[in-house]
């Protein structure tokens, strides 16, 4: 049951950043550098892809770097469509928190499959209450 609410509550969390998000300003960036990597699951041997990307962009005069897609990490889409997106070179909006302009991500908007943390929680914190309510 707890473990239910605590995945509710990190998905509450991530939307209420995203939605921050929407505010931030944004400057143009470029990528400096993308990859594909696999990184190791725990709960299974197969882990899976994921893409890596480094950005400059430049906030009053100063530049800065940064390494987030978005607020989760991944960006939305399939690890090809991600990767195709933003290859070396290629010039993107840097969405930046305007209180701390190191803080950036490229996409505002969380991808959809951080929505199973939501649905899981809820069907955890769900279980755990009729566990309760049969002892």
């Amino acid at each position: 049951m707890l473990g239910g609410a605590a995945m509710a509550a990190i998905w509450l969390y991530l939307r209420k950043k995203a939605k921050a998000t929407g505010q931030w300003p944004s400057t143009r960036g470029r990528v400096v550098a993308s990859d594909i990597y696999r990184r190791a699951d725990t709960e299974s041997a197969t882990g899976g892809d994921d893409v890596r990307v480094a950005y400059d962009y430049a906030v009053g005069g100063a530049t800065l770097h940064g390494n987030r897609i978005s607020l989760s990490g991944s960006g939305s889409g399939t690890t090809k469509a991600i990767f195709a997106r933003y290859q070396p070179g290629t010039e993107v909006d840097v969405f930046y928190d305007p209180n701390k302009p190191a803080s950036a991500v490229l996409e505002r908007k969380l991808p959809g499959n951080v929505l199973v943390l939501l649905i899981v929680g809820t069907c955890f914190f769900i279980a755990g209450v009729w566990i309760l309510v049969m002892l």
